[in-house]
This record gives structure tokens, sequence and C-alpha cells, in this order.
């Protein structure tokens, strides 16, 4: 038999590609990945040279190339019966398939305001009227599902054994987490802490850690042992949490453009999961920075970031009078 190759997004962001992923590692199913990161060079081309609609997650299963994730985790739940995918009884599967598709198809505000960003947390204070009527419907799901057809002893999932419908329902444990969304009700919250620590969710979260990891700049300051008097640029911000998939990328070709610059001495930066950055840049001179800042593709992104970008943010430019450490 061919091998399951499934085509995914950034584990970080992509709610859906997580769908289909968890399904097959839940089941044991052995599949090949391939993770195309969103926001990087190239990365809509990548998409569409694996999968026809230009979308992830999809299957390739030979000549099967496949899209959308509930069409994915039916079409594995029918060519490994033995996986148990749905639950056994009828009503109980009729149950899991119709929660299912309703996630599907609806949630819309959920999606909006509640993006999925696994590292970040970012509680959020309000919500419209109707993001709070898509939380409600979801907990009522859970709390459903666990009371009527999950309280055996098969397991401590919606439905007793891992089916589908946890798979579908699984993003919307790292939005609850992420946005500090409360699950109250006794049958869904032990649901959701049960999907926290699922083995298999832990390893799509560290994957997502990773890729977060990899995207930090490394520490490049002028080394301390050098007599060259430095000048530093001191940028501090606080981005809009909507933005902070796009955002990366842009950094990363400011700093690029940055190392081109005449004066340029090195950079370091981090950043929390609550979206708060440091970056200091170092320059020979206070006429480079000046060029550094007049730079017309430079001064497009720092429109850019001034609406689109960060919620607040502050610049110092700083004459560096002593330095010291380890290099």
């Amino acid at each position: 038999m061919a091998p399951l190759r499934l085509i995914l997004g950034s584990k970080n962001f992509s709610s859906w590609s997580l769908r289909p992923w968890l399904a097959l590692r839940q089941a044991g199913i052995p599949f090949d990945e391939t993770v195309v990161l969103f926001e990087t060079p190239g990365w809509r081309d990548s998409i569409r040279d694996l999968s026809p609609s230009g979308k992830v997650p999809s299957l390739r299963h030979g000549d099967l190339v496949l899209s959308e994730s509930l069409a994915i985790c039916e079409y594995v739940a029918e060519l490994h019966p033995q996986a148990n995918l749905w639950p056994a009884d009828a009503v109980a599967r009729a149950v899991a398939r119709a929660v299912s598709c309703e996630m599907h198809a609806g949630f819309g505000n959920l999606r909006k305001d509640l993006y999925m960003d696994v590292t970040m947390h970012a509680p959020k204070e309000t919500l419209s009227a109707e993001t709070r009527a898509d939380i409600e419907r979801v907990r009522a799901i859970w709390e459903d599902c666990r009371t009527r057809f999950g309280s055996s002893s098969a397991g401590p999932f919606l439905f007793g054994a891992f089916s589908i419908a946890d798979a579908m329902f699984a993003p919307v444990v790292w939005r609850f987490r992420t946005w500090g969304v409360a699950v109250v009700p006794p049958a869904a919250r032990a649901w959701y802490e049960a999907m926290l620590a699922l083995p298999a969710m832990k390893e799509w979260e560290e994957a997502a850690q990773a890729e977060v990891r990899a995207r930090t700049v490394p520490l490049t300051p002028p080394d301390p042992r050098s007599a060259q008097h430095v000048f530093a640029v001191v940028f501090s911000s606080q981005l809009i949490p909507s933005a902070a998939a796009e955002y990366g990328p842009t950094a990363d070709a400011m700093v690029e453009l940055a190392k081109k610059q005449p004066g340029f001495l090195g950079i370091e930066a981090a950043r929390g999961t609550d979206g708060f950055g440091i970056t200091v840049s170092y320059w020979e001179s206070l006429e480079a920075i000046a060029a550094w800042k007049a730079n017309a593709e430079h001064r497009s992104v720092q429109e850019r970031g001034k609406s689109h970008f960060y919620e607040r943010y502050s610049l110092r430019v700083c004459s560096v009078e002593r330095s010291y450490g380890k290099p």
C-alpha cells in the first residue's frame, strides 16, 4: 500500500492541519508529513505545488490528492476501519458526525477573534456577543457529548474512546488556552484538560514552539572587547495579536536589509509569548542610523508597523559608553 503523506501548514497557526494529523497520530496510523511554514518566501507556491486547492492540509495517497480536514479524516477512517475513528454505537456515531460537521462549517466569529497561536498566551478582556455565543455553543457540545456518551470507561474523550470529533475540536483547546477562555462545566473541563495532557497534543505544541524559536534573531551584538565606539537603537513594541503571523517574516526581512546597510554592526532581539519584544541594533555612527531610518524600504515597513503591527512602541537612540561580557 502506498504511504500516506500529509501536507501541513505552520503548526503554531494552522488549526485545520492539526485535525487530520491528530486523528492519524492517535490512531497509530503511519504517515509522512511535509510542513510548509506560513509567510516564508514562496510559501504559497510551495503549497500549490503540493495541493491543487492551494490550501492545507492536503493528503496524498498514491494518485489521490485530497484536501479538507474532515474529508481526509473520513477517508482515513474508511481506509483503516480497525482504528475505530468513529464511535461504534449508531446514535453516538451520528452525533459525533453532526458535531464534527458543525465545527467544520460554523463558529466563524470564534475563528476570527480567537485565532490559533499555540505558543501565545494573551487573555482577552472583551469579546463580541457573537464570539461569546460561539464559545457557549462549543462548551455546551463538549459538556453534552461527555455527559451522554463519554462517561464510560472507554476513555476521557467526547465519546469515550478517541474519535474524529475530538480531532475536529482540538484546535479550540489551543484557542481557549491562548485567549484565556474559561471552561467551567465539569465534564467539558475534564475533556479540555485531557486534551491538553494528550502526548500527541504535546508533540504538536513542541513543534510549534520549535517554529517560533527558529524565527528568533540570533545574538549578534558587537564584541564587547572591541575598542570601537558604538551607538544603539533600542526598539520596544507590543504586537497586535492578529498581526503576529505576518510580522515575523517582515521583521526577518528587515534584519537582512539592515545587515546590508553601511555602518551596521549587529543586532539582538527577543519577543515573549505575550507579544512584547525588544530589538537592539548597533551602529558605528549617528549618520548610519539616520541613513537606515531614511531607507525607502525600511520607511515603508515603519509606516505599516504603526497602523498594522503594533499596539504601542517606543524607540531610543543611545550611545554605548561601556560594554563588557563573555562573547
